[in-house]
């Protein structure tokens, strides 16, 4: 029996095990997760209250065998107040020891006192010394009892501390899943792997991870949860009393906030479990033998469910696989497509969807109806539905932002026409993190409420509506409805400043044009229907920009339906931009079928709406205008840039997948301008001038930059412009570099045919002379010992020519003999000075070297590209040549780097 128990007093008054009820639906509180049958039944673990009882009477007896205990122990002259303490049933065997070895000493004092003449005040002072030491220890105990708040705040403050302290990343092994240790870790080891796991990711280790920023009301929440788990540890009796408190609060302040007073709160973890236990009721109800039948109930009239195609997604399926139905019992309703707003569930067609299934002998049990929810924020005429839910006897159950608004009337004693029931996402509504869901709901027979687990409130594990009646008792009505009251302000201010913008299609619900504007203090002053008042209010805002068409007046038309490709990039665009200059608003991209990227920003979704002010939003209208003037004229300049490009010779348009600038142009050398297709060579080449060209642009100008289009070739990006932005300027800058990139190139593979053709031609040359040669001295001459023999009486005539040079400029193979005897070489091409008169004689042999008519204009070969990087080959070759500049004779002469052509580069072939 726990020590919670042993404080019973015996007078206490015996509390009934019928627990009370709470509202039309009771309270059933169950702990150890079992649940059970009728309003008031309360069980522990499946077990009754007499254990309980039974553990307070034997506290009782202890308690008199204690005070029976004390009245011996003063007969027989102990101390009075330390005897009777000591006989409690709270004591524990060795401090009674203690106690008892007390009163043996103090009677040993008293003893000696007694001989000696003066122990009478010897065994007072002794006696007063023992009462303040057990005292003390009592003082002791109380004061650990009492600071188990305390010892639980130092170690939250230690753990958090831990967790908080920056530290680097553990290995992969260290973090890595593994089976449960045999002997468990300790603290530090364990803490220390979950900060690893909240702040670091495995698959993108640079990004670092936090929690975000709390407010005083998210802190509260937090330690809410810490407080939940806390109150489980009460004594059992006590813990069910406090949660009927808790729990019966949060119920009435919830329905009174929302003017829902005729309806019972059900708390839960899972934004769908509400429906899905309303449903389980209705089916209960609807059907009183499905509890003893189970399926077999429903043959006969089997329910229909209907839900608005603007529901949360995949909740028909959810319901379907929760309940059992099947997906055929699940219909849904279209929206409007002629006649009102096409985010509105069709009235019309809900009718004659109910009409067939009456007629089919199925039951209409539930609609789904959408009042600001979804991504559009649509808001369906709720009370048409009701009506035709109250003529087919169907229940009708509400979701969306919009009903947040229910708060905002001043007027608290006027219920709400809004339906049977209402899922509440409070916590995202208030900004407040970690807030259960709450789904009001009209009971019904109470059998029904308590088969669909309506009433059951787990105590195992904690007490979960905590949290929630912690955050509003903190922020009282007027709190909750100023949070409210404000974001619909900035929904609604943005609203009107977008309405105004060209190119921006508003696409969440807005004020038809003609209307009057009925501004939010109007609905909290002013008294309001609830369909007006839900048709008024927006919790999101949608927009997107859209192309336009010119119109007669000089306007434009937005065109209808979805964007293309091209303009989703540009949305993406602004959304990055504008989130970016505008952190405090997060703008979110989301990806419609129907009208394709849009931006959309919920004030209800946001953990700090509340702090979002005016200046803020105007901000954001500020950066807004600001961006459009690029987007406009980055939409007019394209077409200016597509028709410049078109009447290029060397350029070509290309499309660069999600790219929202101007688009990208390919450099072609005159080479493959009449190519339809390109080899896997003339591809590394286009890609390698491309990127020599990027990288010579750059020099110039910052903008430019290397992309890849859709055909996997390289191209120059082009990103978005001003209207002062000319491009004429720009292609032409493109073109004149991409000419001298192509120029250079030219040259330098004339000089590597030059080359090769004069070292064959070199070659070919030594090896006739060496035949020659042969032929003429005689084999004798070369054959081992017999040559050296022969030599000796007939020496060998004096040798001729050594071998060749290449002269690059002049393009001519010529033999060696005067740069071996007069050590000289002569330039080509250039008239000899005075000084240089007498010149030597012309070599004897003279080849002329030029490159073949046919050689490509700008090409490499496949071994030189393969065996460098792709997309660096061009750019470093290219940019470790020398320029070039004509000569007068039209022959190419390289360039120094101080601008003074340089000589020619001989290359020297020798002999054997």
């Amino acid at each position: 029996m726990d020590d919670a128990r042993h404080d019973t007093k015996p007078g206490d008054p015996q509390v009934n095990p019928e627990a009370k009820k709470m509202g039309k639906g009771g309270l059933e509180v169950c702990e150890g997760g079992k649940e059970g049958v009728g309003s008031a039944e309360v069980t522990e673990n499946g077990t009754a209250e007499t254990p309980l009882i039974k553990a307070e009477t034997e506290t009782t007896g202890k308690k008199e065998e204690g005070g029976e205990e004390e009245k011996k122990m003063t007969k027989e002259g102990e101390e009075d107040e330390a005897g009777g303490k000591g006989g409690k049933a709270g004591d524990s065997p060795e401090r009674r020891k203690d106690q008892n070895q007390n009163t043996n000493t103090t009677e040993k004092v008293e003893g000696r006192g007694v001989g000696v003449g003066g122990g009478g005040a010897t065994a007072t002072a002794a006696k007063e010394d023992n009462e303040t030491t057990q005292e003390d220890e009592e003082e002791e105990e109380d004061e650990e009892e009492d600071d188990m708040f305390g010892s639980l705040s130092a170690f939250t403050g230690e753990v958090l501390s831990t967790l908080g302290t920056p530290a680097d990343p553990l290995s992969s092994e260290e973090r890595s899943p593994r089976p449960l240790s045999l002997n468990g870790s300790d603290l530090t080891s364990t803490m220390r792997l979950l900060q690893d796991l909240m702040t670091f990711d495995e698959d993108d280790p640079e990004v670092t991870f936090c929690p975000g920023p709390l407010d005083g009301q998210g802190r509260l929440a937090i330690m809410s949860h810490l407080l939940a788990a806390l109150v489980t540890t009460l004594d059992a009796q006590h813990l069910r009393r406090l949660a009927s408190r808790i729990m019966s609060d949060t119920c009435l302040w919830v329905s009174r906030l929302f003017r829902h007073f005729e309806s019972t709160a059900y708390i839960h973890e899972d934004v769908r479990e509400g429906v899905v236990r309303v449903c389980r009721m209705l089916l209960h109800a609807r059907y009183p033998r499905l509890a003893s039948e189970g399926f077999q109930a429903l043959y006969a009239r089997p329910p229909v469910i209907y839900t608005t195609s603007t529901a949360r997604p995949g909740l028909p399926t959810h319901l379907a696989n929760m309940l059992g139905l099947g997906s055929g019992c699940v219909r849904v309703v279209p929206c409007n497509s002629v006649v009102g707003s096409p985010l509105a569930m069709d009235v019309a067609a809900l009718d004659r969807m109910m009409v067939e299934d009456s007629a089919a002998q199925k039951k209409p049990l539930l609609v789904i109806a959408n009042a600001g929810g979804g991504a559009l924020g649509g808001v369906d005429s709720v009370g048409r539905i009701l009506e035709l839910c109250n003529a087919h006897d169907a229940w009708l159950h509400v979701e969306g932002h919009a009903l947040a608004a229910l708060t905002l009337p001043n007027t608290p004693n006027l219920p709400a026409k809004i339906g049977d029931s209402m899922t509440l996402p409070l916590s995202l509504w208030l900004g407040i993190p970690s807030l259960p869901y709450v789904t009001l709901y009209k009971a019904q027979e109470t059998s029904a409420v308590h088969s669909a687990g309506l009433t059951a409130l787990s105590l195992h594990t904690r007490l979960s509506c905590l949290p929630l009646w912690t955050t509003l008792m903190t922020l009282g009505q007027s709190g909750v409805v100023s949070r409210f009251q404000h974001a619909f302000e900035m929904s609604q201010h943005l609203q009107l400043h977008l309405s105004t913008l060209p190119r921006i299609r508003l696409l969440s619900p807005a004020p038809l044009e003609g209307s009057r504007m009925i501004s939010i203090q109007d609905l909290v002053n002013k008294p309001i229907s609830t369909a007006q008042l839900l048709e008024t209010v927006s919790g999101s805002v949608v927009f997107q920009y859209v192309e336009e068409i010119s119109g007669g007046s000089g306007g434009g038309v937005a065109i209808p339906g979805k964007n293309s490709d091209y303009y989703d990039n540009l949305n993406s665009w602004l959304g990055q931009v504008v989130r970016r200059d505008v952190g405090t608003i997060p703008l979110e991209l989301v990806q419609l079928e129907t009208a394709g990227l849009v931006l959309r920003w919920s004030p209800l979704e946001g953990p700090d709406t509340h702090h979002i002010t005016l200046a803020d939003l105007d901000h954001l209208i500020d950066s807004l205008h600001h961006q459009l003037d690029i987007l406009n004229a980055t939409v007019e300049q394209r077409k200016t840039f597509t028709e410049l490009v078109s009447s290029a010779t060397n350029l070509q348009l290309v499309e660069i997948p999600g790219w929202a600038g101007l688009g990208g142009v390919r450099y072609l050398a005159d080479l493959w301008l009449d190519q339809d297709t390109f080899t896997p060579a003339n591809r590394a080449d286009i890609n390698a001038l491309n990127v020599h060209l990027v990288s010579q642009l750059k020099a110039t100008d910052s903008a430019f930059s290397l992309s890849e289009g859709a055909d996997g070739l390289n191209c120059v990006r082009f990103g978005m412009v001003t209207a002062e932005t000319d491009l004429s300027d720009l292609l032409s800058l493109v073109i004149s570099t991409g000419k001298e990139i192509e120029k250079s190139s030219r040259f330098l593979d004339q000089m590597t045919d030059i080359v090769r053709k004069g070292i064959e031609a070199a070659t070919e040359d030594l090896k006739r002379e060496n035949e020659e040669r042969l032929w003429q001295e005689g084999i004798l001459r070369h054959v081992p010992i017999v040559g050296s023999v022969y030599n000796w009486f007939s020496p060998p005539p004096p040798p001729g020519i050594k071998g060749r040079t290449l002269d690059l400029t002049a393009g001519v193979l010529e033999s060696t003999e005067n740069i071996y005897r007069y050590h000289m070489q002569i330039r080509h091409g250039t008239a000899p000075t005075r000084a240089e008169t007498k010149l030597p004689p012309a070599p004897s042999i003279q080849t002329p070297v030029t490159p073949s008519a046919s050689s490509p204009s700008h090409s490499r070969s496949s071994s030189t590209t393969s065996a460098l990087t792709p997309g660096s080959t061009h750019s470093r070759n290219a940019s470790e040549n020398q320029p070039v500049i004509p000569q007068q004779d039209g022959k190419m002469a390289a360039v120094s780097a101080n601008g003074v052509p340089s000589p020619p580069l001989p290359v020297a072939v020798q002999g054997q």
